[in-house]
C-alpha cells in the first residue's frame, strides 16, 4: 500500500504532458494516503507499532500514458496479493478484527484493478491517434470526480 502511494505520487509528477491523467493520479495518490492511514490507525488501535522500512523508488520513466497505467495495474495486482496474504495470516491467528478491516481493502482492490484495466483498454483502442489520447486525457479529468467505474461505460464511443 505505501509503495503504491509513492508510485502514484512520483508518476503524477513525471507525466507533465498529460494534464488530466496527472490530476487523476494525484487524486488517486491522495486516496492511497487515506488507505495507508486506515492501516496505521488499525495497527495503533490494536496496540501495535508501525515501523517503516526503506521503500525502493518506483519506476517512473514512461513513454506514454498507457505505460503508466500498465505499471499501475501491475502495482495494483501486487498490492492485491499482499492484502490477500495479510488476510490469510490474520485468519491463521484468529485476528478477526484485522480480517474485517482487510475485507474493505479486498473490495477496494477490485475497483483499483478495474480502473487501471479500463484505462489500458481505452488507451489501447486509441493506439497512436493523438486526438483520441487528448480526448481521453480530457475525459479522465471530467469523469474522475464521478469515480473510476464511470470511465469505461461507453468505451466504444470514446475512440
Amino acid at each position: 500500500e505505501l509503495r503504491f502511494f509513492f508510485f502514484k505520487q512520483k508518476t503524477a509528477y513525471e507525466i507533465t504532458t498529460w494534464l488530466e491523467f496527472r490530476r487523476v493520479l494525484f487524486r488517486s495518490y491522495e486516496e492511497e494516503c487515506e488507505h495507508a492511514m486506515k492501516i496505521y490507525d488499525h495497527v495503533f488501535m490494536r496496540g501495535g507499532r508501525v515501523r517503516l522500512k526503506s521503500i525502493s523508488e518506483p519506476t517512473s520513466d514512461f513513454d506514454s500514458p498507457k505505460a503508466v497505467f500498465e505499471a499501475a495495474y501491475k502495482y495494483e495486482r501486487a498490492n492485491t496479493k499482499s492484502i490477500n496474504k495479510l488476510y490469510k495470516l490474520a485468519g491463521e491467528h484468529e485476528d478477526y478484527a484485522t480480517q474485517t478491516m482487510l475485507q474493505w481493502f479486498i473490495t477496494e482492490q477490485v475497483e483499483e484493478e478495474q480502473w487501471a484495466q479500463e484505462a489500458i483498454d481505452l488507451l489501447s483502442a486509441a493506439g497512436d491517434n493523438q486526438n483520441s489520447i487528448f480526448f481521453l486525457d480530457a475525459r479522465y479529468g471530467a469523469k474522475s470526480s464521478e469515480g473510476w467505474n464511470s470511465l469505461g461505460k461507453d468505451r466504444k464511443s470514446v475512440v
